[in-house]
């Protein structure tokens, strides 16, 4: 069912017979939502409203004054002109005679008025106004700055005519962008979108709201619009209006990003704590959609909402993040959150893609060090570097998964460069990590420079599980955060070089919610505020839904919350999950598959667009102590082996 946009705004007094009045025009058009409430300030999550005007009920008794006014982001306001029930009774049976839900065909004298609106052009969440409309003697910004995910879609916020393409970076330093003209009302528009690559169209083509015009060059682009027939002038371009008056995010929701967050009576801390909202809930605001994204995540803002059926109750700003209530539950649109590890070299580690092919992800550790040539006995087995022997036995593997439109994660680690090499881990000082990173980067820009003219590869993820305690170490190289930070920020450069589509993301972290966030924000305090990664990553091993036996560290809940405040505005990556040292044990299938379901289920009711991946360890019993999806003799270890290729 698509989500109501059209209100129905009737009048407080005899509200029972104006509900009755509308009665049968809500059985013939569909999805029509009835607001009780006389100041308009709760329609601000429809795109139309249809309005009784009575004298009182309004702002200078003028309904579409009022709701301009108030709410400039409606599209279309239809003002009834009447007094009665009985008189709303029979307008309204005339429109369901002609099939015309607001009476447009009727539209002397004019009762339908049109807005320009810009609905918002990006899927990336949280949605956030980055730098607002500034028109100030010292401080000037002709547009605003939103919030975009690399190398996906923009789409066009208005219905319109592109009246300029420029494909390359010119006189006002926007990069690539793209002009659309929209007439409203005999009102003319103009939308730049700027800081583009791939641009979808052409000057003179039509397009339509929610068409794709190019895709995002960085993780934030620039709307500027300009009012043709006034607004401001002085700044870059003439006749700028602030485009967040404008702005019209649908199913536009809060969700606060801390597992508690307290709800008072007034805004600041003053207020008296009236309440709790939590992660999973998702609150409402009367602001505008322009104030509302323009305030969330910042510190001293504050926003009023909608808590216990009161409006008068506030919220710190800078603890939600905007939403939709139609978000896909996918971190990145389009691709499916489960995935599977493989490996390369056990006798079962690599499925056939066409296996494989309901999942969104899979993973394999890029292990440039081995050589399957040799027995492991021989000094010639580990320590290779040669980039072009590990493509050949890599490429026809990653390409038969990347031809099935499954997205490959590609790990970088120790195996990559490092093993073999004379690094004593346990003895590892600055130097040696300074050398280490250096050349490891170089390889990574090697590997990147090999994958991207294939666009096999989606991800490439930077070390694997860096922040275990080295007491604990088993298969993992601990890295000291610092350096690890050095680390990351050297192969992205060296990666970017080469592809700047791929997303590039953290290595997996292991010692927990609260370990794992103190480690990584220490990394990314020495990493350059310009180069950071795409997503962070971690294991929650023994940890899902509270009710499994299998949740024995706790519940996702507190990793997914926890990991989220680290970096904002970036979706989350897991990039290995499962439930370890049960290799052959089926008597735990049945308790390991409601673990899987719980886990999943978790993720997409509580925390739909924020995580990416959520990568299953492992394939098959045998890859280390993974619980396999088949047994070791190839065999479907059941119900798992559906649920995860057919029911997630």
């Amino acid at each position: 069912m698509s989500l109501i946009s059209h209100a129905f705004v009737l009048p407080d007094k005899d509200f029972a017979d104006w509900i009755d009045a509308v009665h049968a025009y809500r059985q013939t058009f569909d999805q029509v939502a009835i607001v009780r409430d006389v100041d308009g300030t709760h329609l601000s999550y429809f795109s139309t409203v249809s309005v009784i005007e009575l004298p009182g009920m309004w702002a200078y008794d003028d309904a579409h004054y009022h709701i301009r006014r108030a709410l400039p982001m409606i599209a279309k306001v239809d003002v009834i002109r009447v007094t009665t029930p009985d008189a709303l009774r029979a307008e309204l049976a005339r429109r369901i005679a002609d099939g015309d839900r607001y009476g447009e065909t009727r539209n002397t004298p004019q009762h339908v008025y049109n807005q320009f609106v810009l609905n918002w052009p990006t899927r990336a969440r949280p949605a956030r106004i980055l730098h607002p409309f500034l028109n100030a003697p010292t401080r000037q910004h002709e547009g605003i700055d939103i919030t975009a995910s690399t190398g996906e879609d923009v789409q066009a916020g208005a219905d319109g005519v592109v009246s300029q393409v420029v494909p390359a970076n010119d006189a006002l330093n926007y990069g690539a962008y793209v002009q659309i003209t929209s007439v409203v009302d005999n009102l003319a528009f103009r939308t730049t979108y700027a800081g583009l690559l791939d641009i979808a169209v052409q000057v003179g083509e039509s397009v339509e709201s929610g068409q794709a015009i190019g895709k995002a060059s960085a993780d934030q682009i620039k709307i500027v619009v300009q009012r043709l027939a006034g607004g401001m002038h002085g700044l870059k371009l003439p006749n700028v209006v602030d485009p967040a008056e404008f702005i019209y995010c649908h199913g536009l929701r809060l969700r606060p990003n801390v597992s508690a967050l307290r709800v008072r009576s007034a805004r600041g801390l003053h207020g008296d704590i009236i309440g709790v909202v939590g992660a999973a809930d998702r609150i409402e605001s009367p602001a505008t959609h322009g104030e509302i994204l323009k305030r969330v995540g910042q510190r001293g803002e504050w926003l009023r909402v909608r808590f216990a059926g009161r409006w008068d109750a506030f919220c710190d700003a800078s603890y939600l993040d905007a939403v939709s209530v139609q978000d896909p539950p996918e971190g990145i649109a389009g691709i499916a959150i489960p995935g599977v590890n493989l490996d390369i070299d056990h006798p079962l580690g690599t499925p056939p893609a066409d296996v494989v092919r309901s999942l969104g992800w899979v993973r394999l550790t890029y292990n440039i060090s081995y050589n399957p040539a040799y027995a492991p006995d021989d000094p010639r087995c580990y320590g290779n570097t040669d980039v072009n022997a590990a493509f050949n036995r890599y490429c026809d593997l990653i390409e038969a998964y990347a031809d099935a439109g499954i997205r490959v994660i590609l790990t970088l680690t120790h195996q990559t460069f490092g093993e073999g090499q004379g690094y004593v881990w346990e003895r590892m000082d600055s130097a040696k990590w300074r050398q280490l990173t250096g050349r490891f980067a170089q390889m990574a820009g090697q590997v990147a420079a090999q994958m991207c003219k294939r666009n096999w590869v989606y991800a490439y993820q930077i070390w694997n599980e860096q922040d275990t305690p080295p007491e604990h170490a088993r298969a993992a190289v601990p890295v000291p955060p610092a350096h690890y930070g050095h680390l990351l920020a050297e192969s992205i450069r060296a990666i970017r070089r080469h592809d700047s589509a791929a997303k590039i993301i953290t290595g997996g972290h292991a010692s927990g919610p609260h370990n794992g966030p103190a480690y990584m924000r220490e990394a990314l305090r020495h990493m350059p505020a310009d180069v950071l990664p795409d997503g962070i990553a971690f294991h929650p091993y023994g940890r899902g839904a509270q009710d499994s036996r299998f949740s024995n560290f706790g519940s996702i809940a507190e990793s997914i919350e926890r990991w989220a405040a680290v970096l904002p505005n970036k979706p989350l990556w897991i990039t290995e999950w499962g439930t370890l040292d049960l290799n052959g044990q089926d008597q735990f299938a049945a308790e390991v598959n409601d673990y899987i379901t719980g886990f999943m289920n978790r993720i997409y009711s509580r925390y739909p667009g924020q995580v990416a991946a959520a990568v299953w360890y492992a394939w098959a019993d045998g890859m280390d102590n993974g619980y396999g999806l088949v047994r070791a003799d190839g065999t479907p270890r059941q119900p798992i082996y559906n649920t995860f290729l057919r029911d997630l």
